[in-house]
Order: C-alpha cells, then structure tokens, then sequence
C-alpha cells in the first residue's frame, strides 16, 4: 500500500492517535496528511472524495465502495479525465488545494456527487499554481 493511501486510510478515520498527532484535532491532522506528505493534488482529492463517502456511509461491505483502497480506485477511474485536468504542472497551490479538499469532504451526502466540477474551488486555475 502507498504513502497516500495510508495517509487517506488514517484521515479517514480520523483516528488521530494511530496517525502519531494525538495531540492535535481531527481536523487539524487531516489538512495536515494532505499538505505535508506530499503526492499529487489528484491523489489527494480522490482521497478526500472517498473521506467524504466514508462520512455518507458509504464505505464498508455491501455499501457503494466495499472498502477505501476500492473508494480510491473507483473515484480515480470515474474521475480521470477530470483529476487529469487537475495534474498541475507548475506546481500547486496549497492554500486553495486544501480549500478543494475541504469543500469535497464536506460535500453533502444527499447530493449526488457525480462530478468534481460541482466544486467552484477544485477548478484546475484555483488549484494550480501560475
């Protein structure tokens, strides 16, 4: 398993102590996986769209993703032309890539979340760095 889809398992979970920041919320140490271990906004946000699923209950056997490695692998295959949009080459901005993935997380779960354009701040020029 690769370094981000640990890092995507542990946020997650948001079980902060088995990430090694027990001493920091949820929250806090989820912005921070994302930021600091690095990985392509791509990953990250085919990551935060499967935190979003396991939030809606929608992760675990006999749900939509019957775990998260299936969440990541599906969530890239329906999304690839639009995460390939997003592979930026001259770098990314941090500071509204982590505002994509947060409005992606906390997408609602009624909403049928078929398109990542739903989401003004993941436009590849919010994410990508000039």
């Amino acid at each position: 398993m690769n370094i981000a889809l640990k890092t995507g398992l542990c946020v997650v979970s948001l079980m902060a102590a088995a990430c090694g920041k027990s001493d920091r919320p949820a929250e806090s140490a989820m912005v921070e996986a994302v930021t600091t271990e690095g990985g392509s906004a791509t990953e990250s946000i085919a990551e935060a769209r499967c935190a979003r699923e396991s939030r809606c209950d929608n992760v675990g056997p006999e749900k939509t993703y019957s775990s998260m490695e299936d969440c990541i692998i599906r969530v890239r295959s329906d999304w690839s032309d639009e995460l390939s949009a997003r592979e930026c080459k001259t770098g990314v901005n941090e500071t509204q890539l982590n505002e994509c993935l947060n409005e992606v997380r906390e997408e609602e779960c009624a909403s049928p979340f078929d398109t990542l354009e739903r989401v003004a701040a993941c436009t590849a020029g919010q994410i990508c760095a000039d």
